[in-house]
C-alpha cells in the first residue's frame, strides 16, 4: 500500500498547496478562516502545505482531506509528492521491513544461520541480496514467483517452505546443468543404481555423478527447520532435477527418496513441466503419483518377496547382512523396510536396529553440502557442480 502511494505520488502534476489554493477560493474562504474552521495552527497548516514539517500530524492531514474532498489515499498521494527525503526514505525502510516479514521467517533463519541475529536493517538486505544475487529484496518475489506460482494461488503462511523453495530453484538454475536429459538413458542407469547403497562414503556421490551425466541433477541439503520435505523434483531450464533432504537424518531413507523423486522423473515429467515442482513429505495439491512412487522404491531396493523372506531371520544379523550382499545393498535397507512393513500392520520397530544404521555425518563427508549459512547460492552452486562434473 505504501510503495503504491509512493509511486503514485511522482506521477501527480499538482501540489497540496495548489489543490488548497484552489479550494479556498471556489469555498470563498481566506486561509484564516480555514484555521479557525478546521483548528488547525497557522504552523502546522504551514508544515503540511510548504512540506517544511519532519512529521506530519496525520489528524490535520485528515481535516484537509476532508475539506479537499479526497479520499485517504489521495491525500497521501499529493502529500507525499517532493516530500523532504528524509521522511520517504522512513517509509521505503517501513516497505521493506514489511517485506521482510512477510517472506522470511527472522526467527528460524536466524537460529540456522542464515541471517545474524540481531541484524539491522541493511544487513538483512545484504544478506537476501547476496545469496541470491538479487538487484533488491523485492526479486524475491518479482523473479521466483512468476516462475513458480503463475498455476496456483500460494499463501506466505508457511515461509520457511516457500523460502526453501525459491532457493533450491535458484540453486538449480545457477548450476546449470549442460548435459541433456535422456530418459533412455535414465532407465538404463536405473537398474545399475541399488549396489552402490552399499558403499556409505561414495555410493551417493557416484550415483549423483552419473545422473548428472544423463541431464538430473540431484544434490543433497540439510532439512530446512519448519518443513517435513523428504525429496523434491523442480523442473528448472526443461530438466530434471531433485533435492534430497537428511529427513529423519536416516540412510535407507535417503535411498528411497532418490528412487522415488526417479519415479516422478520418469512417470510424471509431463505434470511436472506444467507445475514446476513437485514436494514430497509435505501436503500437495497435485498428489502425483506418490502410492505408485513409494511402491516402486519399495520394490526396487527390495522386493515384497526378498522381504518376506528375511523377516523371520530379521534379528539375526549375521543372516540379514549375508543377505543384503546377496541383494547388493546396504543391511540398512532391510531393516528399514521391515520397519515400515511392520508399522503398516500396527507394531513399532523404528527405535529397533539403530546399530545397524549408517553416522549420517560419515554419509555426508562425501557430498557437497548446501548449507543456508554459505555466503551465495552462486557459490554453493559453483561447488555442488565442480563436485558432479566428471
Amino acid at each position: 500500500m505504501i510503495g503504491d502511494i509512493l509511486n503514485r505520488s511522482f506521477l501527480v502534476e499538482k501540489s497540496v498547496k495548489q489543490l488548497f489554493n484552489s479550494k479556498l477560493d471556489e469555498a470563498g474562504l481566506s486561509k484564516t478562516q480555514f484555521e479557525k474552521l478546521s483548528g488547525i495552527q497557522r504552523r502546522s497548516l504551514d508544515g503540511i502545505l510548504d512540506k517544511s514539517s519532519k512529521q506530519t500530524d496525520i489528524i490535520h492531514l485528515l481535516k484537509l482531506s476532508e475539506f479537499l474532498e479526497l479520499s485517504v489515499d489521495e491525500i497521501l498521494v499529493y502529500h507525499f509528492k517532493d516530500r523532504a527525503s528524509e521522511e520517504i526514505r522512513e517509509l521505503q525502510e517501513a516497505i521493506e521491513i514489511t517485506f521482510i516479514n512477510k517472506y522470511f521467517d527472522l526467527k528460524a533463519l536466524s537460529n540456522l544461520g542464515f541471517f545474524e541475529k540481531e541484524s539491522s536493517l541493511s544487513a538483512l538486505k545484504d544478506r537476501i541480496c547476496k545469496f541470491f544475487l538479487f538487484e533488491t529484496i523485492f526479486d524475491f518475489e518479482n523473479n521466483l514467483n512468476g516462475v513458480l506460482y503463475s498455476r496456483t494461488k500460494r499463501s506466505f503462511s508457511d515461509k520457511m517452505k516457500d523460502f526453501w523453495i525459491k532457493s533450491s530453484y535458484k540453486y538449480f538454475e545457477l548450476i546449470n546443468n549442460p548435459n541433456e536429459y535422456s530418459r533412455k538413458d535414465l532407465v538404463e542407469l536405473i537398474p545399475k543404481i541399488k549396489p552402490y547403497t552399499q558403499n556409505i562414503e561414495k555410493g551417493l556421490i557416484t550415483v549423483f555423478r552419473a545422473l548428472y551425466n544423463v541431464g538430473v541433477t540431484v544434490v543433497f541439503q540439510p532439512l530446512l527447520p519448519k518443513t517435513q520435505i523428504r525429496g523434491a523434483t523442480f523442473i528448472v531450464n526443461t530438466k530434471p532435477c531433485i533435492v534430497i533432504t537428511d529427513f529423519n537424518k536416516n540412510y535407507a531413507t535417503i535411498w528411497f527418496s532418490l528412487i522415488h523423486e526417479l519415479h516422478h522423473v520418469l512417470y510424471d515429467l509431463e505434470l511436472l513441466e506444467r507445475i514446476k515442482y513437485h514436494l514430497t513429505g509435505e501436503p500437495d495439491l497435485f498428489l502425483i503419483q506418490e502410492d505408485k512412487a513409494n511402491k516402486f522404491a519399495g520394490e526396487y531396493l527390495l522386493s515384497s518377496e526378498k522381504l518376506q523372506y528375511i523377516e523371520p531371520m530379521i534379528h539375526n544379523s549375521f543372516m540379514v547382512k549375508n543377505f543384503a550382499s546377496e541383494c547388493q545393498v546396504h543391511p540398512s535397507i532391510i531393516y528399514s523396510q521391515y520397519q515400515f512393513r511392520q508399522s503398516e500392520i500396527g507394531n513399532n520397530y523404528w527405535a529397533a536396529f539403530k546399530d545397524f544404521f549408517p553416522d549420517m555425518e560419515k554419509v555426508k563427508r562425501g557430498l557437497t553440502v548446501n548449507n543456508w549459512d554459505t555466503e551465495s547460492l552462486e557459490e554453493a552452486a559453483l561447488k555442488t557442480k565442480s563436485s558432479l562434473t566428471i
